[in-house]
């Protein structure tokens, strides 16, 4: 099994030479793996990584395999909070003798020629389990409903807190209530 450092020879799956069938490949996407790109928001994890690869002489079908956690910011209190990953995804790689200039894989088809060395996954891979958290990862709620974000937190965010019953009552200044009344023609 390989561990994924910032070496990211670990994603290039050799394919010169290498006979038609099944051939399964393991690697661990740890703390390195995800600190190696700047935009990351994830802390630290630990993703197992199964590929299949099914080679014939004009494709590759590869199969990825996702399992682990993942530890992020809190989006409410910022605190770090584990997340688990599991899920699958797949790639088709039509192997052709010329490429198009013009031409752009997309997130499921590629396109390469059939006398390249090597593929390399790593940045599919790194999209594919970024693209599987949620847009907010927070906190989860225990059994009674109740967050379980940094206490001390909470409590500074009540005191900050608005009321929304209180926006309402507030008096508007009368500038824009006069605007409120304009009609424009359509």
């Amino acid at each position: 099994m390989l561990k994924a450092q910032d070496n990211r020879s670990d994603f290039k799956l050799r394919l010169a030479g290498v006979a038609n069938g099944k051939h399964s490949f393991s690697i661990i996407c740890d703390k390195s793996f995800f600190d190696s790109n700047e935009l990351s928001d994830i802390l630290d994890g630990s993703v197992h990584l199964q590929i299949q690869m099914d080679k014939s002489d004009k494709m590759l079908k590869l199969d990825f395999h996702y399992d682990g956690t993942l530890t992020a910011e809190c989006a409410r209190c910022l605190d770090p909070v584990a997340y688990p990953v599991l899920f699958d995804t797949s790639l088709l790689v039509n192997l052709v003798q010329k490429v198009e200039e013009d031409f752009e894989n997309d997130d499921e088809i590629w396109v390469i020629q059939e006398k390249e060395f090597e593929l390399d996954v790593y940045q599919y891979v790194y999209e594919a389990i970024v693209l599987s958290l949620p847009t907010q990862i927070i906190h989860p709620d225990d059994v009674n409903g109740n967050s379980t974000c940094n206490p001390e937190f909470l409590k500074t965010l009540a005191k900050y807190s608005v009321d929304e019953t209180t926006l309402k009552d507030k008096e508007t200044d009368s500038r824009w209530d006069a605007l409120k009344n304009m009609k424009f023609d359509e």
